[in-house]
């Protein structure tokens, strides 16, 4: 069944910046299913905390929840993943990357589509130790690395691509703009990755920093001050 997704942050029983991911849930699915989320604010962020409160987690525990949306369903699908650090990180993962062609609206947004390519890519990996995909339009647009949002960081500019959705990759932006020049938002193309001197993707897992792009090595000191600003105003 098709379904609409958000991954939320969490402290405890607490899910973190709430109102933004009901928001962003509730403009998807006005946008896939043209029509307003069938689950209330009141009735979400309830079913959210049950479903922490149940696994008993202690109050300074953070991890994640997936929350998932069919449409016409009243009954929101909460999972919890596990995070290993306790505050918003740097991964300790750094690894390599390969191009994987992926195109359509489906999956430049946060739906079953895009989960599902997402867990073919993941599995593929651990099948072949690829390293992570790095989805790329036909056009040489980068889509999102592991599925998270992309940055790239060149000598004199830092760029947020266009493609990004995740929550926490927007903080990022905000964030550095206020203490960096030259950020900007646009299209990261795969002809330039190999220009760039940090490839980075952010989610609610944290910041991954890429190692490298065939013979080609990322840095990570950007993408380290990018996990330090959003840690410090998660809220």
């Amino acid at each position: 069944m098709a379904y609409i997704y958000e991954y939320i942050r969490t402290r405890g029983a607490k899910p973190l910046y709430f109102e933004e991911h009901y928001n962003r849930l509730e403009d998807l699915s006005r946008d896939i299913f043209m029509t307003s989320l069938p689950i209330s604010r009141e009735e979400l962020y309830k079913s959210i905390v049950r479903r922490l409160e149940v696994a008993g987690y202690a109050s300074t525990a953070t991890n994640a929840v997936c929350v998932r949306i069919s449409p016409f369903i009243q009954e929101a699908t909460i999972t919890i993943e596990e995070i290993l650090y306790d505050d918003f990180s740097l991964r300790a993962l750094r690894p390599e990357s390969y191009i994987f062609g992926a195109s359509g609206e489906s999956i430049t947004k946060k739906t079953s589509v895009r989960s599902s390519l997402l867990e073919f890519n993941r599995s593929t990996a651990q099948i072949t130790d690829s390293g992570v995909a790095i989805w790329a339009t036909e056009q040489g647009e980068v889509i999102a690395i592991d599925g998270a949002s992309v940055v790239a960081v060149f000598e004199d500019e830092i760029r947020f691509s266009n493609y990004g959705c995740d929550l926490e990759f927007d903080i990022a932006f905000e964030e550095m703009s206020k203490v960096a020049e030259s950020v900007t938002r646009g299209t990261i193309f795969v002809e330039e990755l190999t220009k760039a001197k940090e490839l980075i993707g952010i989610d609610y897992r944290g910041v991954l920093a890429v190692e490298s792009f065939g013979s080609h090595l990322f840095m990570d000191i950007t993408a380290e001050k990018i996990a330090t600003k959003i840690s410090e105003v998660e809220v």
